[in-house]
């Protein structure tokens, strides 16, 4: 297996996405245990994602995520009345997955498989979602390739990254954490950037971590017919220390500027 994604199992199995945002005394894959992860990651840790991405496409539509993590915004997608299938690589999370979708009583397709080679036919979904995952993998463009050759025609692909251009990256890991901290010469930046995913070290546990700018990604999408780009997630703690100069009503607008993640919407 490629030593990346032998890092991301690693990683993944041992801290499955969302995980930490569960309520502590709810136990582990528990209702209670997904339901709070849910609402934290909707209602504190991103709060943007209600505000940008659709998640009720229409009754019946057929929905592709790629990288489920433990099904919460498949979830989502399946109660708004959508026709959900999800993939990812992680065992952890494709256990977690199957487990979520059962406790609620819903409906899913889930496949414990590689989004390099998507295992659906071509022109297939409506909608490819993929949230925070494909800058994980040292083959970003062959995944969204198979993205394309899934959906249908004038389907619709929903993606974030993370955005090279963010304060979070260009402040708080490469500036303060990276030269001011020390870790930049310590770790290097493979091993810096990897210390964003929670539980990482940059040493033994060490995930990969890509940022994407926005003429970078355009050219990447560029076999589809519309793309729409932005930018969202900012906090003030994205400044460390400097960050109480900033009051918090301007996080929102400081997220199209300089947000963690830039948002690919994009049309076949």
């Amino acid at each position: 297996m490629n030593k990346h994604k032998a890092q991301t199992l690693k990683q993944w199995n041992s801290n499955p996405c969302g995980a930490v945002g569960a309520d502590g005394k709810a136990p582990y894959g528990s209702l209670a245990f997904f339901d709070s992860a849910r609402e934290s990651r909707y209602g504190k840790t991103d709060r943007w994602m209600r505000e940008e991405i659709d998640f009720a496409p229409g009754k019946g539509k057929k929905v592709l995520e790629i990288g489920h993590g433990m099904g919460s915004d498949l979830l989502t997608f399946r109660e708004n009345g959508a026709e959900v299938y999800g993939i990812d690589i992680t065992p952890e999370h494709h256990r977690l997955a199957k487990l979520n979708f059962k406790l609620h009583r819903q409906k899913a397709v889930l496949k414990l498989t590689d989004a390099a080679n998507i295992p659906f036919p071509s022109n297939y979904f409506d909608i490819v979602y993929s949230n925070g995952v494909l800058h994980h993998t040292p083959d970003t463009v062959r995944c969204l390739t198979e993205a394309y050759r899934v959906l249908k025609p004038g389907g619709r692909l929903i993606l974030t990254l993370y955005y090279t251009y963010s304060a979070f990256h260009l402040f708080s890991k490469f500036f303060v954490d990276g030269l001011l901290k020390g870790k930049l010469g310590k770790l290097g930046y493979a091993g810096l950037m990897s210390t964003v995913e929670y539980g990482a070290d940059g040493i033994k546990v060490k995930p990969l971590v890509k940022t994407y700018g926005k003429r970078q990604l355009r050219n990447i999408l560029g076999d589809f017919s519309r793309v729409e780009l932005k930018t969202a997630h900012f906090k003030t703690e994205h400044l460390s220390k400097l960050g109480w100069l900033i009051p918090r009503f301007l996080e929102k607008p400081l997220g199209r500027i300089m947000g963690w993640y830039v948002i690919a919407l994009a049309t076949k």
